[in-house]
């Protein structure tokens, strides 16, 4: 990856070939892509309530 920094006004900033970004940017894209998933899974999960404890599960199963 080729890349430059430039300082204006006081402010860094990095210059790097597009190719290069059009690379980083699909990977961001695919991250966001998995972290809406993990998003709506935890709501799903928050949703349904909470987990029983495992001896009230035995007891409805008839284990306990």
């Amino acid at each position: 990856m080729t890349f430059q920094t430039v300082q204006l006004a006081g402010k860094k900033f990095v210059i790097l070939a597009e190719d290069d970004f059009r690379k980083l940017q699909s990977r961001a894209e695919e991250i966001s892509a998995q972290d809406k998933g993990d998003i709506a899974e935890a709501k799903r999960r928050k949703a349904a309530g909470p987990a029983k404890p495992y001896s009230e599960l035995r007891k409805k199963l008839g284990l306990a």
